[in-house]
């Protein structure tokens, strides 16, 4: 059967156990026509050097190993089937996963691409699925995945997306099958699309640095026309816990959340959420201001941020 190339972009920041696992997944697809776009977001050197001991030591996957500012001249040989890209700074999912989008934008003219978190397994069936599920309709713009808790795979983690809440700026994942059709947005865990639909919506917003972009990204999809559907088959197993929480997360959420409704809510929507978001956040810095000074000066800080 001829299939279509499939370019699967992972995005590796000093997670290299995580993505060597990933990795090996892949191996098992019954989709057998797609390539590895390697993304390493300027981790640690070790990360980089323990990838490359494994792509060294083992026989499926044929590599390049590109830098950044080589990507201009660089054209990928049909013998390889991963792309090592090394970033030269840290530039968050958005633009980590970026750089390998752009470069498959302007080189594929066909075929698909796929968002693959590096903390996730994946079944061997998935990206037969994610394609057939793409095809069934020619207004479908993204196809997501049920996510599986890795240490738990019998237990539903998320159908692979969610609603979104325009009065609060709020978003909430799906986490019943069969309840939901069409979704308002993808988690970028795992998204396919043609690489059609690539060059229609564009890339990831990169100022959000990371949470919401997938979101943004998503509404961007729906702007344009497109459906937003999950399959019913495959799925990945994913690591919840592996990516970044505390204080961080706490910012780039009150923050992004209202670049978010800056960007897509019509004028008296954002404004009414706005004073919602600004009591909310004084309320919660008031409250927990002894309780918790790094949390209340957190959000706060997010809240300037994103104003300013």
């Amino acid at each position: 059967m001829n299939q279509d190339n499939v370019s699967i972009v992972l995005l590796n920041w000093n997670g290299e156990d995580d993505t060597i696992e990933c990795l090996d997944s892949l191996k098992s697809l019954d989709y057998e026509n797609f390539d590895v776009y390697l993304v390493d977001n300027c981790s640690e050197s070790g990360s980089v050097d323990k990838i490359i001991q494994y792509l060294n030591n083992q026989n499926y996957y044929h590599y390049n190993l590109v830098e950044k500012y080589d990507l201009n001249t660089y054209e990928k040989d049909k013998s390889s089937n991963l792309v090592f890209i090394l970033n030269d700074n840290n530039a968050g999912f958005a633009g980590g996963n970026n750089v390998a989008l752009k470069y498959i934008m302007e080189h594929s003219s066909t075929g698909y691409v796929m968002l693959l978190n590096n903390d996730t397994i994946v079944t061997s069936n998935l990206l037969t699925a994610l394609v057939e599920k793409f095809n069934e309709s020619e207004d479908i713009g993204f196809v997501g995945a049920n996510h599986y808790y890795y240490n738990d795979r019998k237990t539903l983690q998320t159908v692979g997306g969610g609603r979104i809440d325009m009065q609060h700026g709020e978003c909430m994942a799906v986490t019943q099958r069969g309840t939901v059709d069409e979704f308002d947005f993808l988690t970028g865990s795992c998204i396919l699309m043609s690489c059609e639909v690539l060059r229609n919506i564009g890339v990831i917003h990169e100022g959000y640095f990371m949470y919401w972009e997938d979101v943004d990204w998503s509404t961007c999809a729906r702007n344009h026309g497109y459906k937003l559907k999950v399959s019913d088959f495959g799925c990945i197993y994913h690591k919840e816990g592996a990516s970044i929480k505390s204080l961080s997360r706490i910012y780039y959420h009150t923050r992004n959340r209202i670049w978010y409704m800056k960007r897509n809510a019509a004028g008296l929507d954002y404004y009414k959420f706005l004073i919602y978001i600004v009591l909310y956040v004084l309320k919660e810095s008031v409250t927990n201001i002894f309780k918790d000074k790094e949390y209340s000066f957190t959000l706060l800080r997010g809240l300037k941020d994103a104003l300013i």
